[in-house]
């Protein structure tokens, strides 16, 4: 089996796979049969759904040319609901599992993450509600994105905020200062020193973890 690449075991089963060069990176594109002059070399026979199915998940091991999904309809803004949730879930689970590291000389990676989970909570909300887009898919900004979500949502958070007497202005004033939080935190080396509200992100944090519902089917 010289002439290929890899194998892999699918439900039991042992295949062989070629990786071909795509414009100088290598992409597992399909299972090449004709070549084998040995049919017990690969045992395919009754499985070919499954094998399709596989081969769609495969992708470019140069990361910025795995193609995105398609983001036209609504069902396609529901999947993108429920992938951005999922992750957002598995960032606020490395975050509450490393609490302790809020304390500690790691504090800025915890904060991050935290920052990035935010994001994530408001962009799953606003593919909720089909919002365009051209908006906020590529917005990092926590304020900016918390001012495309639904007005009564917006007063919701703000309510249900842990500091309780907290008003409107003082609630966006900490948010518009926190904004760039995850693109500033992941470059904190650069500053001589760096000064932010760690108790408000981490309530906010808090907040859209535990309010927060995955999309319904």
């Amino acid at each position: 089996m010289q002439n290929y690449d890899g194998q892999l075991k699918l439900n039991g089963q042992e295949y062989f796979y070629r990786a071909k060069d795509d414009n100088g990176s290598s992409k597992i594109t399909t299972l090449i049969m004709d070549d084998l002059s040995d049919a017990a070399d690969i045992r395919s026979v009754g499985i070919q759904d499954q094998l399709d199915s596989f081969w769609r998940n495969m992708a470019y091991f140069q990361l910025d040319k795995n193609p995105k999904r398609k983001l036209e309809t609504s069902e396609d803004y529901d999947k993108y609901a429920r992938a951005c949730y999922k992750q957002a879930m598995h960032f606020s689970f490395l975050c509450i599992r490393n609490q302790d590291l809020i304390v500690s000389e790691h504090c800025m990676a915890w904060y991050t993450n935290v920052a990035f989970s935010c994001e994530l909570f408001f962009k799953y909300y606003l593919f909720c509600i089909h919002a365009d887009s051209k908006t906020f898919i590529k917005k990092h900004d926590l304020f900016e994105l918390f001012t495309l979500l639904p007005e009564e949502l917006q007063k919701d958070i703000i309510k249900c905020h842990p500091e309780k007497d907290i008003t409107r202005d003082m609630f966006e004033l900490n948010l518009k200062e926190l904004g760039k939080a995850f693109t500033e935190f992941r470059y904190s080396y650069e500053k001589d020193s760096m000064a932010f509200s760690a108790q408000f992100l981490a309530e906010l944090f808090a907040e859209l973890y535990e309010r927060t519902e995955p999309l319904k089917e």
